[in-house]
């Protein structure tokens, strides 16, 4: 007789594991905003250089996340419903955005003058966009002045700001989590035996030899 599915779903070593994995990436994501940073701030051609670094940090995570989220399937046994899914993925992710935005947080209060400088190149970045494409002057100063605004906010740590940030951050990373999830949901087929000792299969669905 096969116990119910849910009753075996080792919920707590993906909770264990979602932590580790959420570390990982946390870990990662922060050396890679912090490369991507000193990438821009030593680029000779800022427009490029921020859509290439861009696009390989969005990329990059993307892959990281999805690789960690079978890992993570993995200990689940290889099955988990859309719920238990969102629920390891959206832990994990998480704990991420969680470090990536602390550590980063830090690192801007402790060395600020890299953001400086980004936020600088931003600006005359803008600039000569809004100016290419022949924008009003109004328009162009208000948008420079909102920017500036910005980056003096910057020169000053905020809890609150920072609070914001990360809201806003892990709001997005659940929308992400919520795909992943839909993706990556494996339900067990009602075939499939669970952990019993009758019949001497584990919660993946393995046969266990007898012990002597």
């Amino acid at each position: 007789m096969n116990q119910d599915f849910n009753s075996t779903f080792p919920a707590e070593e993906v909770k264990k594991d979602g932590i580790k994995y959420g570390i990982y990436l946390g870990i990662i994501s922060l050396v890679i905003s912090i490369v991507s940073m000193y990438v821009l701030v030593n680029s000779a051609d800022f427009k490029i250089s921020s859509m290439v670094t861009g696009g390989i940090s969005f990329l990059l995570m993307i892959a990281l996340s999805a690789y960690f989220a079978v890992l993570l399937r993995r200990v689940a046994g290889g099955f988990w419903n859309f719920s238990q899914a969102l629920k390891g993925i959206f832990v994990m992710l998480a704990i991420a955005v969680i470090i990536s935005t602390v550590g980063g947080a830090l690192f801007n209060l402790i060395n600020p003058e890299p953001q400086q400088i980004v936020f600088d190149k931003t600006i005359n970045l803008t600039i000569e966009t809004m100016e290419s494409i022949g924008a009003d002057d109004d328009l162009i100063d208000k948008q420079v002045a909102d920017l500036e605004k910005q980056r003096d906010e910057l020169r000053e740590f905020s809890i609150g700001q920072n609070l914001k940030g990360l809201g806003i951050a892990l709001i997005m990373y659940f929308v992400f989590a919520l795909i992943l999830a839909a993706i990556l949901k494996r339900e067990r087929p009602g075939f499939l035996p669970v952990q019993d000792d009758a019949n001497q299969t584990d919660n993946r669905g393995q046969y266990k030899p007898e012990e002597n």
